[in-house]
């Protein structure tokens, strides 16, 4: 039943009685790949950091950085579970040893991640700007309601309210980590990108969740 279960259901989320995926606090974890998936995206990068603010050796924190991800994509072979997100986090430590490695800047390991966030915040803030708040979008297609929270303005409002989270976290990234990049802070910009990573994310689901809950009937 379980394997019937995964296989209609790839996101993991929780089902109602039809079989349809329903927007629960476990639901919108799972959504964005549960703890797991979180670390794969953000530990690579914070091991990277921390591991250079305690020996300042380039080459050494980026051989921890890549170690990490390696094993999350063997953790996810073994489990037989969807590789994408390690993957992509593999990708994303590859292009920045490269970067590193051309340069021999440690600096240039954290372009890839001001590209990400800056991307995310665009995206973000043009949903907002065109009234298609991409967490309404996510809860729609999670409901299976599609876009019909569009008529509704407070619906509106608290989506656009819940994606504006989203935009204030890469914000913030950018705002805080940007000038310690271009002042050469290698060490504090390693430091705030740790801080800045899983716990901060890991807060922004749960005030998203907090926002949108009243918008959605839980599963018991």
């Amino acid at each position: 039943m379980e394997q019937k279960r995964s296989a209609g259901n790839p996101l993991g989320l929780d089902l109602d009685e039809n079989g349809n995926a329903s927007l629960t606090k476990s639901s919108l974890l799972k959504a964005v790949g549960g703890w797991l998936g979180i670390a794969e995206s953000f530990l690579p990068g914070t091991a990277f950091g921390v591991a250079y603010s305690i020996s300042l050796d380039v080459m050494l924190s980026v051989a921890v950085g890549v170690s990490i991800s390696l094993a999350f994509l063997v953790l996810q072979i073994t489990r037989r579970r969807p590789v994408t997100q390690a993957l992509a986090g593999l990708v994303g430590i590859g292009i920045s040893v490269y970067l590193v490695h051309n340069s021999g800047d440690a600096r240039d390991y954290f372009i890839t991640g001001f590209i990400t966030n800056a991307s995310y915040l665009a995206a973000l803030s043009f949903s907002i700007l065109l009234r298609f708040p991409i967490i309404g979008v996510l809860v729609g297609v999670l409901r299976g309601t599609g876009l019909s929270w569009r008529k509704d303005k407070p619906l509106m409002r608290r989506y656009s309210a819940a994606t504006t989270l989203w935009v204030a976290l890469f914000a913030a990234r950018l705002l805080i980590q940007l000038p310690l990049y271009f002042a050469d802070q290698v060490g504090a910009l390693a430091i705030a990108k740790t801080l800045m990573g899983t716990p901060l994310y890991a807060l922004t689901v749960w005030f998203t969740w907090l926002v949108v809950r009243s918008s959605v009937r839980p599963v018991d």
